[in-house]
Formats: structure tokens, sequence, C-alpha cells
């Protein structure tokens, strides 16, 4: 099912609880640090070398990382004591670094391909999401499915983890499913929210379990950083693409009457206000090979095309079954691609999938 040239894709069988509402971080995160402690250093480890590679001098990463720890993340970040006990046992940087890299949704970039789609065979919407991003293989190692759950030892949320990572970017509870895309805005990072902390604070909330309440809740977030949000329901046109700019401004695009929803990582083409952030498509012919190294902001509107044409054919496959075979066609599958995840908002249950270079 998984066979292709470039990558080994494997289901994920770790499972770790998440004690969200225990009272201090040793609680919320010791089932993760009993089994996963070493993989969560390969991981800080690696992640702090990425940020090495972009060019800008080491001792300027850590003085920035140090003034932005001491005057806004300490007094305003969202988990950070939980960020500082993550420094202290599984990694050999500072707290401030390590606050910072958990920002790195908002610093950096990440391609990802996202459909939302009506099963009809089950009766039931399925979120399948790639997740692409830099240092892919390191990703992939590390990734565990968390069950985030309550005093009450009750599972509130699933989460398709990163070991080491605070802030969330894909997961589902009973009702809905979220993920987030990496938007191509001309930006600088803002002094508010990282996305992959509310998208925590909304699997998280036991008040908000519907599609309804979920759009609520995002169209009313104060982001640090442009993005589209990907929320999918139970019910047959259940399913939207929230885009959130820079400063405030916001646009929902909605499955309506269609059987699927894609999103990329470009802003839509026929009703988006914001497109003109978009990058610049490939114009040049490219074989296999080479869109499958290409840069994913420059090849979004080719997975989405692709996508698009493969979901208006007709099938007998079972939904998951197809799922999977389009996700493994170049450049949807590329160099980036560390996770794979599938989601049931009917159970709020999820399947992942690690994605290594073979």
């Amino acid at each position: 099912m998984f066979n292709n040239p470039y990558k080994n894709i494997s289901k994920v069988t770790q499972n770790r609880k998440v004690y969200f509402q225990a009272d201090t971080p040793q609680e919320i995160w010791a089932d993760v640090l009993e089994h996963d402690k070493e993989s969560m250093q390969e991981l800080c480890s690696a992640m702090s070398k990425l940020v090495y590679e972009v060019g800008v001098p080491k001792f300027f990463v850590h003085l920035s990382a140090k003034i932005l720890y001491n005057l806004v993340y300490r007094w305003w970040g969202h988990y950070t004591k939980e960020s500082d006990y993550l420094a202290s046992e599984c990694s050999n940087m500072s707290a401030s670094l390590m606050a910072f890299l958990q920002r790195q949704y908002t610093l950096a970039h990440m391609g990802c391909s996202v459909v939302m789609v009506w099963d009809e065979k089950n009766e039931e919407m399925l979120c399948f999401r790639s997740l692409d991003w830099r240092g892919a293989d390191d990703i992939a190692r590390s990734t565990r499915i968390l069950s985030f759950v309550n005093k009450e030892d009750k599972e509130i949320a699933q989460i398709a983890g990163i070991t080491a990572m605070v802030g969330v970017l894909t997961g589902a509870k009973k009702g809905f499913s979220v993920a987030i895309n990496y938007a191509p805005w001309k930006r600088s990072a803002k002094f508010k929210s990282d996305p992959t902390f509310l998208i925590r604070q909304l699997l998280e909330d036991e008040k908000i379990n519907t599609y309804k309440e979920a759009i609520k809740k995002v169209s009313s977030w104060k982001i640090g950083s442009p993005c589209f949000i990907s929320l999918c329901g139970v019910k047959k046109g259940d399913a939207c693409v929230i885009e959130l700019g820079n400063a405030g401004e916001i646009y929902i695009r909605e499955i309506g009457d269609e059987n699927f929803i894609i999103q990329t990582n470009h802003y839509d083409l026929q009703g988006s206000p914001f497109t003109q952030h978009n990058e610049e498509v490939y114009k040049e012919q490219m074989n296999e090979k080479q869109w499958y190294e290409s840069e994913l902001l420059r090849n979004s509107q080719k997975r989405q095309a692709l996508m698009q044409e493969e979901l208006l054919k007709d099938s007998d496959e079972e939904m998951k079954d197809r799922l999977i075979s389009l996700y493994k066609q170049v450049p949807i599958l590329n160099w980036e691609t560390a996770q794979w995840v599938i989601m049931q908002p009917k159970n709020g249950e999820i399947e992942v999938y690690a994605s290594i270079d073979k």
C-alpha cells in the first residue's frame, strides 16, 4: 500500500498520554518523558542545527532567543513552564532557545497538503493531512500519537505529536478535527500567540466540541503568524479553510455542496483577498525527481490541482486507501514529507504514519 521510490512509510504505534490538566509540567509530560526522553534530546539537537543553517550567526540566534524569552515569552507566552521543564530534562539547550524553537511555526516555514472529503460509503467526513517540514526524518522518528487526558483520565483529544513540541499542528476530538498549513505571507513575526499553541487550547477546551463552535473560536484568534486552519466536522458539508491574515484579516472558504475541499500552501485563487502573497509557480518542464525536490511554496498549486483531478474521478476504492494512493504521488509526496495523519471527527480518532527517506 505504501510502496514508492522515495520514502519508507510506516504506521505509528507509539501512544503516549499528556495529562494536560495536571498541576506541574513534570506531571503533564510524565508519560512522554518516561518513554521518549532520548528521542526528545535527538529532536532538540536536530532542530537547533536547522536554525543555525539558515545563515544567521549562531550568537545572534542565542541573543535573539534570550531577549525574546526575558521580555516576552516568560511573561506572556503560552506553555512557557512546560517548555522550561523540557529544556531542563531533555536537551542541552537553554530555556530561552527551547522557547524560541517552540515557535518555529511563527519563525520558520513548512509545506503541507490537506484534504477534507466526504466518505459516502461510511457516511462520515475524513481529513487527511501531510506534514512537510525541513528535518523531515528527525520529525518522523519523533512522531507519536498523544492522547490528551483530563483529570478524570478521560481522553479529550488525539494529537499527531512531535516529542518535545508543546504546541499542536494536527489533532482531532469527537466532533471536529483541525490542521494548520503555512501561509506565504510576506511578514514578520508579531508578539501575539503562536497558532500551534492556540490549536492546543482549542482541543483542550472541553466546552468546544462541535465544528460550528470550533469555527467561532478560530475566527476570534489573534495570531503571531498568518496561517491556514483546516476544520473538519462530522456531517457532509462541515468543512472549511480559514485564512488568517497578518493584521487580523480573515477569509473563510467552505466546502459547500462539493464532496471535498483542499488546502496546500497558497491563497485561494477564486475568492481570497490575499492572493498577492502567493509564490510564483514553476513554469519550466520538470521530471518527477525534480518535482520531488522542488520548493513547496512554488509547487503548491500543482499539488492542489493533482489532488483535485484525482478526487474528481469515479472510484470504488475505500476512501482511506484512495487517499493514501493519492498522497504517494509526487509532489504531494516530497523530500520534506514527515507525517501523514488521517482524522475521523465522527469518533475523534486519528491514524498517524511516519515518512523516512529510503
